[in-house]
């Protein structure tokens, strides 16, 4: 993660240096490219110690796919939508236009840096493990004092409080409202700005099946509670 993010960042910035080069100023369109993947390589360097224990490393073992992705994929290919823009550039949306992509942007964010707070603080929170820093920006609503639990046969404990007594997965829910700001602020001229919101949507739809097969299996009747308990996986009362 202190590779590929800020080098994605970085092709970002480099876009809006050229593109003031060019244009004598930087449009409000790679401005706003330019925030979403400062956001995003922050909050993987300031939250690098949850990545250790995400699933599909601690479980499935497979770090060395996210290893070559992360590397070859994501600051070459999430910065599709910053040469679109830099190429394509001024688009001359306008200013209402503009700011729904920055409130999509910011409010994602938002569900998303605080969703995985609250998960993986209340995991450290259990394993006493948990440190408390001041990486910036610490948001309100990152832990949840006496966080509602289910406890399991097998010792776990299933958080049901936040942002996950409405939904399995509210982190995923807002990354993927992040990826399509991305999108959107590029228009509808090109599919290459929906690229990443395409891949990612595959890769977490097809993750949460693997998740929710895992979990049956380990946990069991538990797993049916929890589901009964929170059913909806992305979105309440739709999916």
């Amino acid at each position: 993660l202190r590779v590929p993010w800020p080098m994605l960042f970085f092709i970002s910035l480099s876009c809006a240096f050229k593109q003031y080069e060019q244009l004598g100023y930087v449009t409000p369109e790679l401005a706003f490219m330019v925030l979403a993947h400062w956001l995003y390589a922050n909050a993987c360097n300031k939250g690098e110690e949850c990545v250790i224990t995400s699933w599909d490393i601690f479980y499935e073992l497979e770090s060395w796919y996210l290893l070559f992705w992360n590397l070859a994929g994501v600051p070459f290919s999430y910065c599709y939508t910053s040469i679109y823009v830099l190429q394509n550039g001024p688009m001359g949306f306008s200013t209402a236009w503009n700011v729904m992509c920055f409130t999509l942007l910011l409010v994602g964010y938002f569900f998303w840096d605080t969703g995985n707070s609250q998960r993986n603080r209340f995991r450290m929170h259990w394993n006493n493990t948990l440190i408390k820093r001041n990486a910036f920006p610490q948001l309100p609503k990152s832990f949840i004092e006496n966080a509602k639990f289910l406890q399991t046969r097998h010792g776990n404990k299933l958080l049901i409080d936040g942002w996950y007594a409405y939904v399995r997965k509210p982190h995923y829910t807002a990354d993927l409202v992040m990826s399509l700001s991305w999108g959107l602020i590029a228009g509808f001229g090109s599919f290459f700005p929906y690229f990443y919101l395409t891949f990612f949507l595959i890769v977490l739809v097809h993750r949460v099946g693997r998740d929710d097969a895992r979990c049956a299996r380990k946990y069991g009747a538990d797993w049916d509670l929890y589901m009964k308990t929170v059913p909806w996986k992305f979105v309440p009362y739709i999916y």
